[in-house]
């Protein structure tokens, strides 16, 4: 492996090397080097193999000091071939390094950073085991790998691993022997509430000093200053990587936001946001589009879809889609190809499953619609552009009701763009195009898989005619919008913002009303979905506003909110004033195509006759409302990791969304890791 160009975690973890890699020493004085860490990093900052490297190194130099000992007790002191023999009962009954991470995506990215690793290492660290224990994968494989092969390394999500400590003796006994523990993302666990699971993980493991410990976090708050002090041996090493002056967002990311005047211009303005990305950064495009709901990011996915032949680039046009509903394995193809992409004009339509942690190389630009759960996670989403000193750029779109949230922003840099304002930038860039096409090219970055440079223009050659019509194309298209789709987006959004109606300045009636018109005068309803007086009463209940109105909308519209019989909720369409509710992965269009689970298309089974309304889940999903938490347990988290094909080097399967993608070889959903094959004899 050949490291050019530390990073600044790296730079400053590595020089500790080799002492920090030493194996525990019971007479070495309190006083000596450190072999704790806790360290402030931004993500994208290396922290991975800032982590990996000594890990890596510390269980070698542990297992080569076992062999030698028990070369020496049987009197074959110096006998490296059998040294390494000696030390494999001890390494297949012990874990070397135990990485917790908060989601499943991010610790598959580590696990899979991990086989890439000592891939390039010396042979002898080839033997080395990874494990991935996530919750979406088969537990069963899981601990059948865990028992057959090495686990030298074993990446996790607290809720699977203390899930596997309860149920599964023999990995207790395992990992009651770790000799490092990471954690990941530290801040970031604290925030989901994993507190809990880690004090459980923790009091199975070595004690400190015994056990190495590094701690990396983002920010340095009194929670993570408390339990360093706690799991962290006295004399551990604060290593700072974000200089004091440093902002909370990438300064160098331009970030601007938008209030549409009217919610017909939602629509509009993002389809320009994204022509606008395809016209300043030609076959280099790649945006992050974040939605504030599961329902959101569905119907938004599918519009995109359906409208990409207005963008500059068309068809051309990649969309992937993630977020909680999708299933596994369509959540770890969209992941791992949207990473790889690199065709120049894709999109990746999520939820904040993909926020934090998950490095996506050359992101252009990231479009937030709607207001975010907090600063930080506005914070965390912009970070994914402008990586590695990369130009990049962060776009705010909001409703009109949803300005009070800019008050918590007041910090951050925004700066004001008007939907005049893009549409005419856009225009400007398109007469530019199609002025001398071959020029506007010239330094467009995408080559041939061959390494020849393309010739041909990503886009038509008359842009200008396709931004003139965005306008009309999405008036006309919205006469296809499904109803349901809507309906049920509509819903989520109204728990989402009735539970932050202190942070939106706002009022209830104010919020619903505000989606009525996001219903209709954005997507095209006849009529504004029904919300009951008894919904309204749930849902304001505590927020502290009163109601002004007793209802919303009309019974008649045929979506009416949640009506009198316990039966709709419970997904029963068989009582008066109900129909049957659509799969929970279905949403898109009236032109009889209902979505399956890999974001394709699958026979659209209409509403029942009577049509007179639909089941909405009161319980949120992970990004609606009324969710309860799992306290930790991840299955209340993210689902999304990569895939393994059977040599363990990572999923290279095509999405099939819609994307126009060639299909690869060798597709396999599930984690296979290393160790996991027949040619791992050790």
């Amino acid at each position: 492996m050949k490291i050019t160009t530390m990073s600044p975690v790296q730079s400053k973890v590595f020089p500790l090397l080799p002492e920090l890699a030493r194996p525990y020493n019971p007479q070495e004085p309190s006083t000596g080097p450190p072999r704790d860490l806790l360290v402030k990093a931004k993500t994208g900052t290396g922290k991975t193999l800032g982590f990996l490297l000594p890990a890596i190194q510390a269980r070698f130099n542990l297992l080569a000091a076992h062999g030698a000992q028990a070369a020496r007790d049987v009197g074959r002191a110096g006998d490296s071939s059998f040294e390494r023999v000696a030390a494999l009962p001890f390494a297949r009954s012990t874990v070397g390094t135990l990485i917790i991470s908060p989601t499943r995506e991010l610790a598959t990215q580590i696990a899979n950073e991990a086989v890439r690793l000592t891939d390039k290492l010396d042979p002898v660290m080839r033997d080395f085991g990874v494990r991935l224990f996530v919750g979406g994968e088969n537990k069963r494989r899981q601990v059948q790998q865990f028992f057959n092969f090495r686990n030298d390394i074993v990446v996790a999500t607290p809720g699977r691993l203390r899930d596997l400590l309860d149920s599964e003796p023999e990995i207790l006994k395992a990992i009651s022997k770790t000799q490092v523990l990471i954690l990941d993302e530290a801040d970031t666990l604290l925030d989901m509430g994993f507190r809990p699971d880690i004090d459980a993980i923790q009091k199975e493991l070595p004690p400190t000093p015994e056990r190495q410990t590094f701690l990396f976090s983002a920010t340095v708050s009194r929670a993570i200053q408390g339990i360093a002090a706690e799991m962290l041996a006295p004399n551990h090493k604060f290593i700072n990587c974000v200089s004091s002056g440093a902002s909370p967002v990438h300064a160098h990311v331009p970030q601007y936001q938008t209030i549409v005047t009217d919610a017909s211009q939602q629509l509009p303005h993002i389809v320009r946001l994204i022509a606008h990305d395809q016209l300043c950064n030609p076959r280099a495009s790649k945006i992050v589009l974040f939605l504030p709901t599961t329902k959101m990011t569905q119907l938004y996915a599918d519009l995109l879809r359906e409208l990409k032949t207005i963008l500059p680039a068309r068809s051309k046009t990649h969309i992937y889609e993630i977020h909680s509903k999708k299933n596994m394995e369509s959540r770890v193809r969209a992941s791992s190809l949207f990473r790889q992409e690199k065709d120049g004009a894709s999109i990746l339509v999520t939820s904040d499953v993909s926020a934090r942690g998950v490095d996506y190389p050359g992101v252009t630009r990231v479009i937030q619609v709607g207001i975010p759960g907090t600063t930080e996670q506005y914070i965390h989403r912009v970070g994914r552009t402008g990586r590695a000193g990369t130009k990049g750029r962060g776009d705010l779109v909001l409703l009109p009701f949803e300005k009070g949230f800019l008050k918590s922003l007041s910090s951050v840099p925004l700066k004001n763009l008007t939907t005049d304002e893009l549409a005419s930038e856009v225009l400007e860039l398109a007469k530019t195009h199609d002025s001398d096409p071959d020029a506007f090219f010239a330094d467009a970055p995408q080559v041939h898989a061959s390494g020849s440079r393309r010739i041909e223009s990503l886009f038509p050659t008359d842009v200008k005619t396709l931004v003139e019509e965005i306008d009309r194309a999405i008036d006309s298209f919205k006469a296809k919008v499904d109803v349901e789709a809507v309906s049920e987006s509509f819903m989520s959004l109204l728990g989402s913002c009735m539970s932050r109606l202190s942070v939106l300045g706002t009022s209830a009636d104010a919020v619903v009303k505000g989606l009525q018109q996001w219903a209709t005068e954005g997507l095209g309803l006849s009529n504004a979905p029904f919300v009951s007086e008894a919904l309204m009463a749930r849902l304001s209940s505590g927020s502290g506003y009163r109601r002004s109105s007793s209802s919303f909308g009309s019974r008649g519209s045929g979506f009416g909110g949640y009506g009198r019989s316990q039966g709709r909720d419970q997904g029963h369409g068989s009582h008066s004033g109900s129909y049957r509710s659509r799969d929970e992965e279905s949403s898109g269009y009236r032109s009889h195509r209902g979505r399956n689970e890999e974001g394709g298309y699958r026979s659209y089974h209409g509403r029942e006759q009577d049509g007179s309304g639909y089941r909405s889940h009161y319980s949120r999903e992970q990004e609606g409302f009324g969710y309860r938490s799992h306290r930790g347990r991840e299955e209340g988290g993210f689902r999304s990791h990569y895939g393994r094909d059977q040599e363990g080097h990572g999923y290279r399967g095509r999405e099939e969304s819609g994307s126009n993608h060639r299909s690869a070889s060798r597709p396999q959903s599930s984690w296979m890791g290393r160790g996991s094959v027949s040619r791992r004899n050790n």
